[in-house]
């Protein structure tokens, strides 16, 4: 691929791919700007295997959300390896900590659903994909990517509210 072509596709979809990876990584902008670069590296690299079975834009987040996948797994490592060799425990920053413990539970019962609830709920929320697209990517129809989002908002309002307290 031409490297002015593949130029174009990164202006056209960069902010889109960020503002996902910035909802996956908590809005951790220096992950996020990682992982969009390693996004679109791994998407250079592999653009001859696009197959045109869903949109470019799809298959960049799913690009993306694999990429996020494998950051999670290497720091998951790193943290149990700290972990181990230090018992000292930093506190988080004091602004704004009861928005950000809500924004980490929600992750928390995100990462705990199963699959495709937890892919429907991701590319729903993080990049605001239609249920379509979602469709396209999982395989499924897109009243059933439709049916498990909004089970699922259900399902996380009353688990938020009984477990923790919070109101969303």
């Amino acid at each position: 691929m031409p490297l002015n072509e593949f130029e174009e596709i990164y202006n056209k979809y960069q902010p889109e791919v960020m503002r996902f990876l910035m909802h996956l990584t908590s809005f951790d902008l220096a992950a996020a700007e990682e992982l969009t670069q390693e996004t679109f590296y791994q998407a250079f690299l592999s653009f001859g295997k696009f197959r045109g079975e869903c949109s470019l834009r799809t298959w960049l987040f799913q690009i993306a959300k694999n990429i996020y996948a494998k950051y999670i797994r290497k720091e998951t490592r790193q943290r149990d390896i700290r972990e181990q060799q230090s018992d000292l425990s930093v506190p988080p920053p004091t602004d704004d900590i009861e928005q950000k413990e809500v924004l980490s539970k929600l992750r928390e019962l995100i990462d705990e659903l199963n699959e495709p609830a937890r892919s429907v709920v991701q590319y729903r929320l993080y990049s605001d994909i239609s249920y379509a697209e979602i469709a396209a990517i999982l395989k499924i129809r897109p009243n059933t990517a439709a049916v498990i989002y909004n089970r699922t908002v259900v399902k996380f309002r009353k688990i938020m509210k009984e477990r923790y307290g919070y109101e969303i």
